[in-house]
């Protein structure tokens, strides 16, 4: 487990520094309104995804081990292009997609839909390997065909970028698709009603709790657009997006230990398992975030147009809301592991009232400082809420929440004994 989580934060590290150059060089060339509106139709896209999710997303991971591939397989595709199609009807009739990129949005959530289900096939088959090259190639070809169109083609606009998603996106479903198909077996329908039950409830139950955490990540851009302007999204969506690359540490430990915990049925281990990563996600979340704050803060003026002027001090903000939620990050897996996303969805809804209050309250208020302290207060409500259930749930103390030396140890030895394995 050692080997993968060590090849997962790899791979988020050479992901994480190319989202940062097209970060980078998106503010620099597009400027602040165009950088918004790239944000805006990400946003529908992964709102999309998000309601395809409730058929094919985590709970395929959990299941997997469980069903035949094919019973889960077909009404998660049959799911994706459904929601996609109505899905973008209804947020282009609510005007949340800019406007002229409404069909953009349906087929690239199309593509995203399709491919995210091979993707959850491939972790429920842990094949963390091929997930991660294939991750990490879908973001080379985004970064390639936007480089392409800015400096090659000269086309500095927001279709700059939709072109290189509709090329990264394809990929993704082509390449994990190749690999899903030998998978894949005639079998007997029997039993495929069960399962789509199984599929259907164990899936809501899980997603409910990503849409309530991904509105809690994005709907104050929303706020941001209505009450001040769409540059403005694009200033807010750079600070978000470099904080939350702080999060690499805890989201590469995340995936592997929700498919080690799913396919394990020992609550003891799970706890054990946890609570280890935890800490050493936390502490390296922190290590990581002084290093983020190190490289920003003097290179800033010298990378950024001064419209992003803001983006030092929203990070700033954001930084104790970051460094808290990695810590929920490493608690989700144990609840949705061990059958109980409920509490995965509760502390998400807690988080989304914080951040739907706050967001009305500070932003008329603060600006963008605003939407960046209702996040941060969002992320610890949510975050205490899972600490409390977690203690309760498993009986550990407080206390066995802080890095030991035996915790140390045990870290040391895992890694070399993994890179001794690896050695010819």
């Amino acid at each position: 487990m050692v080997g993968k989580i060590l090849g997962t934060i790899s791979t988020r590290i050479l992901v994480a520094l190319l989202t940062l150059a097209m970060v980078l060089i998106n503010a620099h060339v597009l400027g602040a309104e165009n950088v918004g509106t790239i944000s805006l139709i990400i946003l529908a896209i992964t709102i999309l995804q998000l309601v395809s999710n409730f058929i094919g997303g985590g709970a395929l991971v959990f299941l997997l081990p469980r069903s035949q591939l094919i019973h889960l397989l077909i009404p998660s595709a049959i799911w994706a292009i459904l929601t996609s199609v109505l899905g973008t009807f209804l947020l282009d009739f609510l005007k949340l997609i800019p406007a002229g990129y409404g069909l953009h949005v349906l087929l690239l959530s199309v593509l995203l839909s399709l491919a995210s289900v091979n993707l959850m096939v491939l972790l429920g088959q842990e094949k963390i390997r091929i997930y991660n090259i294939i991750t990490l190639l879908q973001v080379t070809v985004l970064f390639t065909v936007l480089m392409f169109f800015l400096f090659l083609i000269g086309r500095k606009d927001v279709m700059a970028y939709v072109f290189g998603l509709y090329a990264s996106y394809g990929f993704v479903f082509l390449a994990s698709l190749a690999w899903i198909l030998p998978s894949i077996r005639r079998t007997s329908l029997k039993d495929s009603g069960k399962v789509f039950r199984e599929l259907v409830r164990l899936g809501s139950a899980m997603q409910l709790g990503n849409v309530f955490q991904f509105f809690n990540y994005r709907v104050s851009y929303y706020f941001i657009e209505v009450l001040i302007s769409r540059a403005a999204v694009g200033v807010y969506s750079v600070g978000v997006q470099l904080s939350e690359s702080i999060w690499l540490i805890a989201k590469s430990i995340h995936m592997v230990q929700y498919t080690r915990i799913s396919n394990e049925k020992d609550k003891a281990y799970a706890t054990r398992l946890t609570l280890n990563l935890v800490k050493i996600s936390f502490v390296l979340t922190i290590l990581c975030l002084i290093l983020v704050m190190a490289i920003v803060y003097p290179f800033f003026s010298l990378v950024f147009k001064p419209e992003f002027r803001q983006v030092p001090e929203i990070m700033f903000i954001l930084a104790a809301g970051i460094l808290t939620f990695a810590v929920s990050i490493n608690l989700s897996p144990f609840f949705a592991g061990m059958g109980k996303p409920v509490h995965n969805t509760i502390s998400a809804a807690i988080g989304l009232v914080f951040t739907l209050s706050l967001c009305i309250l500070l932003i008329p208020r603060m600006g963008l400082a605003g939407a960046a302290l209702a996040a941060t207060c969002s992320y610890i409500a949510a975050t205490v809420y899972q600490f409390i259930v977690f203690v309760k749930m498993t009986h550990v103390r407080p206390s066995d929440f802080l890095l030991r030396r035996e915790d140390i140890q045990i870290i040391i030895k895992e890694i070399k004994k993994f890179t001794s394995d690896s050695k010819p």
